[in-house]
């Protein structure tokens, strides 16, 4: 996979790999945080609108004569 490689050279790459792996998990723990609020503020709306169609949506509407 790899031609004939230094131990300084496969040092160096594994440093390089590793902090390339670190910025990527940085990232994913950002995005599973921003994905999670976005979820909560998506479910808080929708239980705002769920209460505002129930006071709007009588199914028993008064009859008056």
């Amino acid at each position: 996979m790899f031609p004939e490689l230094s131990y300084l050279d496969i040092t160096n790459r594994l440093e390089v790999l590793r902090t390339q792996q670190r910025k990527t998990n940085i990232e994913i723990a950002m995005l599973e945080e921003m994905k999670s609020r976005k979820l909560s503020e998506e479910f808080i709306k929708w239980n705002l609108y769920q209460s505002r169609k129930k006071d709007i949506y009588d199914p028993y509407p008064t009859v008056r004569f």
